[in-house]
């Protein structure tokens, strides 16, 4: 049944996107684009590549704060993490134009079109990445919305031929329930956003409520205690490596740059190759094919478009090498994500792992420093830096010194990135590698190093 949110949404007319340079809405603002709408823009950081990519799909968008070309909207839609007070939402709203969040607009849309959802605390963005190159290669052409860079698909956002929508079902702000899907995989289940759920049951009992009203199959990634307590709860098809999921892993391997496993279910057994590493990759690869497997694709021919799978950027992402020394960039921000990257690293030759790690939120900081600590312990040398607020105010007490503390000996506390890239351009030796880590600004960390150890060099 189509809902007056989806009638409102195929109106004529401008849709405005606050916050449009965001991993999260730029993919939305270009799929809604491509769709047909007239779209604008605006951020309050806009970088000219960014504002020139934009233009070159249609979408008219621009740095800061511009109330006045409120005027002529149909609707603005926010970020969930813009505040009430913005000027271009409190302009819009004088003027009578309806303000959605984020949520509302894909719970539109996903019911508008056939969707599909790859959701759970970890892997979501590679596990959508590898949905639609499987199912290309099983012939389809499927469209999307992906948070994050992935060179093989051309983009965060697409409108394909198919009707199907292939998205993240995130669990920040409760988007998933939200969400109207078709088919879901939740990958994993663990302690994140209690910011927002108050509790990891009450986070648990989200994840439930998606699954169920889920109108289509749903499969859950059961390697971890969440993930199992959910399978359980809902009697759901699970897959894992225990032999008790219905969709099994075994004979898996993870080399350097590579993994390889075989995937057994209901009426198929396949051996799966993947160009990415870790067993994270493993898991993550088994379940997309699952739910593919589910939903009627050729299981086969879907695996058979992973074999060079390039990856998602900051997903373990080459930022190349200076002074002898390797440098990877990389999203994790959770103690699990952590210890996952830090695991298919090993198989990696170097002399020494360096871990540079930036704290997202202080919420998350507060609850999970001890377990930030002991993940980070499994690496050479540590420094960690201050936290990045993102949508958050400091919390006293709360700082980078709190991780560092936990990690150990080791550890060393620089509160800014530049100290902390003077630190390790100051002692990392030929041979080393050094992974930057975390979901903030520490991205711009790489260049700063390298261009550290190049002079260095001189």
């Amino acid at each position: 049944m189509t809902t007056e949110d989806e009638r409102f949404l195929a109106g004529a007319g401008r849709l405005h996107v606050i916050g449009v340079a965001g991993a999260g809405m730029g993919p939305l603002a270009r799929l809604l684009s491509a769709r047909g709408h007239v779209v604008s823009g605006s951020d309050l950081r806009l970088p000219e590549a960014e504002a020139e990519s934009l233009a070159g799909e249609g979408i008219a968008a621009w740095e800061g704060s511009r109330p006045e070309r409120m005027a002529g909207c149909l609707l603005a839609v926010c970020s969930s993490a813009v505040p009430p007070g913005d000027p271009e939402r409190r302009a819009a709203e004088r003027a009578g134009i309806p303000v959605w969040e984020r949520p509302r607009l894909l719970a539109a849309l996903t019911g508008a079109v056939p969707t599909i959802g790859f959701g759970g605390t970890h892997g979501k963005t590679t596990c959508a990445a590898l949905a639609v190159l499987g199912l290309r290669a099983a012939g389809g052409d499927p469209s999307f919305i992906i948070g994050g860079r992935a060179p093989q698909l051309g983009g965060g956002a697409h409108r394909g031929r198919d009707e199907m929508l292939v998205l993240e079902a995130d669990e920040a702000y409760g988007t998933m329930t939200r969400l109207r899907l078709r088919g879901l995989l939740i990958a994993n289940v663990d302690t994140d956003h209690l910011d927002h759920y108050g509790s990891l049951s009450a986070l648990e009992d989200a994840f439930a409520r998606t699954a169920r009203e889920t109108a289509g199959p749903v499969v859950i990634g059961a390697d971890d205690p969440g993930g199992r307590r959910l399978a359980e709860r809902t009697g759901l098809p699970a897959v894992g490596f225990s032999p008790e999921a219905e969709w099994r892993i075994s004979e898996a391997e993870a080399g350097e740059d590579r993994v390889r496993f075989r995937l057994s279910g209901p009426g198929a057994d396949v051996a799966v190759r993947v160009g990415r590493p870790g067993l994270h990759t493993v898991r993550n690869a088994a379940g997309v094919l699952a739910l593919l497997s589910l939903l009627g694709r050729d299981a086969e021919r879907a695996a058979s478009g992973w074999e060079n799978f390039a990856g998602v950027g900051r997903r373990l992402e080459e930022r190349g090498e200076a002074g002898g020394v390797r440098i990877i960039d990389t999203y994790a921000h959770h103690p699990t994500a952590v210890s996952a990257d830090l695991e298919a690293l090993r198989a990696v030759p170097r002399r020494r792992l360096w871990v540079v790690f930036q704290p997202h939120l202080y919420s998350r900081t507060r609850l999970l420093a001890a377990e930030f600590g002991r993940a980070l312990s499994e690496a050479d040398r540590v420094v960690v830096t201050d936290v990045y607020g993102s949508r958050e105010e400091p919390e006293p007490g709360v700082s980078g010194r709190l991780v560092a503390a936990a990690a150990g000996g080791g550890a060393d506390y620089a509160p800014t990135l530049e100290e902390a890239a003077r630190l390790v351009a100051g002692q990392a030796e030929e041979g080393d590698l050094v992974v930057t880590m975390g979901a903030g600004d520490v991205t711009g960390l790489p260049d700063v190093l390298a261009a550290l150890l190049e002079a260095g060099d001189d």
